[in-house]
């Protein structure tokens, strides 16, 4: 647990601030592969891991690009629709894992793809951490705030805990919190890339994406001195514009508002400036392949007009309510008079004005405000900044940052709620800088002895890291529990598939050229009173696009075009049906391959005699795999 202490000489903060990056750095990465470790060892013998708990059909979808990497395209398509596209994808980060999992090869991709994302994804939530330390080094900043700022960016997070649900679905709930949300539930439940430890639980995507976040905003620290950060800062721009396109626009809103914190602190220098303008041009080749994708590939343009608005203001603050209100007493300026508490009064009255004018907003049918509206309330957090601004630059960067954050994901477009990545990591910072206030007044009013002091200082920066980090805590035990009960977050998948689907992945794997599959979907096995039930029949799917690079008809909620009407096809092509429906069905959808259930493996599910549309390529006990004859329809 950090402590106060009279501040050490700039060696030794350095030196200590290593320390805690890597002791930190080290407890975070095995605790995000501690739910992984314990799925290898209980694998039942002959079975396969998915490798992941979470949002495993959305983990398809990176490994099909995976998948396709293995096979040297660099151009990627969307396996997950069987309409024609011209491929012209690219996804660094992908790639690069998909070149990984060559030498694997030998082990089925349906191995060698979860085994590199898990490592990948522990890889850069140590390199995320090591990160924030570089940070903190080159921002000058006290090492307590340092030490509880890391800690608690990783791990801190809101009220979820209070209100939590291990399937992120709230039903009717007489907990106050639910009732002061509306019957919704907070984004620290459900939503991982805003928090930092369950990114590291669930996804390496988010991670890197983290990663290349602090590294702008480092590289644009360290060009204050100088043009030699530049190139890299441009690089990492250039990545992130790649990788994960949306989290350019949170560098640029946050760079705003640290340029006001800087004028209103008079540390504006133009020349950083500039240096941070060609740091910017980084994203812009990217950004126009980008625009060219969408402007020629009709498959892409459906799967961004996905609508994903972000939830109301009343569950976003509540993600992070305890970091808030910890951080807030830090807004408190250094000058005397009323302007001194003008950071703390304009932050506070923002919040509860958006708080109550939520009130009954939908997020899914309609943004929160115009573009019009969102750029006068982006303009009221710029005041917040403006007086908020101290002569700390450390502290102008973070509160820039955090403030931004609060109106960023309400940024009128479809893509709203993707622009939440990392909303509490300067939170955590935040709340570590009011933590640190708020112990040097306990500091000045005790007059015990400094034993009792220490002891007493301790405890309550214990419980007040203990209380933000306790939503951290549901997600990694969530994880566990998804393992124990061979269910996934999505309850469609299970956690460990059968033998039958190990095989039949790897035959649809080496079957050569274009392959379009339909596998009945999946039907979850729990109860809407208890979900914790492996899904009566898993949705294979996107395991077989993900896994075995197979074009599915009704493969991903939003990656296939009119998922909806093309799952209801799917399902009627395995229900008793005349020959003739059949064949129009099969023709209609331009299926290869059928994974069709054993009725006698699912006796709640009778279908008819679709052998005759084909032959029977693989008989397992509880799936077969159909290779369609053309000629007989």
């Amino acid at each position: 647990m950090p402590s106060i202490s009279s501040e050490p000489t700039p060696e030794e903060r350095a030196n200590e601030i290593k320390r805690a990056t890597l002791r930190l750095a080290i407890i975070a990465t095995i605790l995000a592969a501690i739910p992984t470790l314990i799925a290898m060892l209980v694998m039942p013998s002959g079975f396969l891991y998915i490798g992941s708990q979470y949002s495993s059909d959305d983990q398809m979808v990176y490994a099909a690009w995976m998948r396709q990497a293995m096979d040297m395209h660099f151009l990627f398509d969307n396996r997950f629709a069987i309409d024609p596209q011209p491929g012209i994808t690219i996804h660094l980060y992908f790639f690069v894992l998909g070149l990984i999992c060559i030498p694997f090869k030998g082990l089925g991709a349906s191995v060698a793809i979860p085994l590199v994302s898990s490592i990948a994804r522990l890889v850069f939530t140590f390199l995320f951490i090591h990160l924030l330390g570089k940070l903190c080094t080159r921002l000058d900043i006290p090492v307590f705030v340092c030490k509880a700022g890391m800690t608690l960016a990783c791990f801190g997070a809101g009220l979820g805990f209070t209100v939590w649900e291990a399937f992120g679905r709230l039903t009717k709930s007489t907990n106050p919190v639910a009732g002061m949300l509306e019957q919704r539930l907070p984004i620290d439940v459900w939503q991982p890339e805003a928090f930092g430890f369950p990114s590291m639980l669930v996804n390496g995507l988010f991670m890197v994406s983290l990663c290349l976040i602090v590294s702008v905003f480092l590289k644009v620290l360290e060009a204050k001195d100088s043009w030699r950060a530049v190139p890299y800062g441009a690089g990492a721009m250039f990545l992130l514009m790649n990788i994960h396109s949306y989290d350019v626009l949170i560098v640029l809103f946050t760079l705003i508002a640290f340029v006001v914190a800087l004028i209103a602190s008079k540390q504006f220098d133009k020349q950083w400036a500039i240096r941070c303008g060609v740091i910017g041009l980084g994203a812009i080749p990217p950004a126009l392949w980008y625009i060219h994708v969408i402007q020629s590939d009709p498959v892409f343009q459906a799967r961004a007009a996905t609508l994903t608005y972000t939830e109301t203001f009343r569950q976003l603050i509540a993600g992070i309510l305890p970091l808030f209100l910890l951080a807030l007493p830090a807004f408190k300026q250094e000058k005397t008079g009323p302007i001194r508490w003008a950071g703390i009064g304009g932050l506070s009255a923002a919040v509860v004005v958006l708080f109550f004018v939520s009130t009954g907003y939908d997020p899914t049918k309609q943004y929160f405000m115009t573009m019009s509206a969102w750029g006068l309330v982006f303009c009221g957090f710029l005041a917040i900044v403006w007086f908020a601004a101290k002569e700390s630059l450390a502290w102008n960067f973070f509160a820039a940052w955090g403030t931004a954050m609060l109106i960023i994901p309400y940024f009128p477009q479809l893509f709203q709620r993707k622009l939440s990545m990392g909303f509490a990591v300067p939170w955590g910072f935040l709340a570590a800088y009011g933590l640190y206030e708020a112990l040097k007044l306990l500091k000045q009013a005790e007059n015990q002895s400094v034993e009792n002091f220490r002891r007493n200082r301790n405890l309550v920066a214990f419980i007040a890291v203990l209380i933000c980090s306790a939503s951290s805590i549901y997600w990694f035990q969530r994880e566990i529990l998804f393992v124990r009960s061979n269910v996934s977050s999505t309850t469609m998948q299970s956690i460990f598939m059968s033998s039958d689907v190990k095989q039949i992945l790897a035959k649809v794997d080496e079957i050569p050229g274009r392959k379009v599959l339909i596998a009945r979907p999946g039907i979850p096995g729990g109860t809407p009173e208890d979900l914790f039930a492996p899904p009566y029949l898993p949705d294979l799917n996107p395991l077989l696009s993900g896994f075995a690079g197979a074009y599915t008809y009704a493969g991903h909620w939003s990656e296939t075009p009119d998922y909806n009407r093309r799952r209801g096809l799917a399902e009627r092509v395995f229900q008793p049906r005349s020959p003739e429906e059949i064949v129009a069905i099969l023709k209609e959808t331009g299926a290869t391959h059928l994974v069709q259930p054993i009725p006698e493996a699912f006796p709640d599910l009778p279908s008819g005699d679709l052998s005759q549309f084909g032959e029977t390529i693989y008989e397992g006990r509880q799936y077969r795999l159909i290779a369609i004859d053309q000629g007989r329809l």
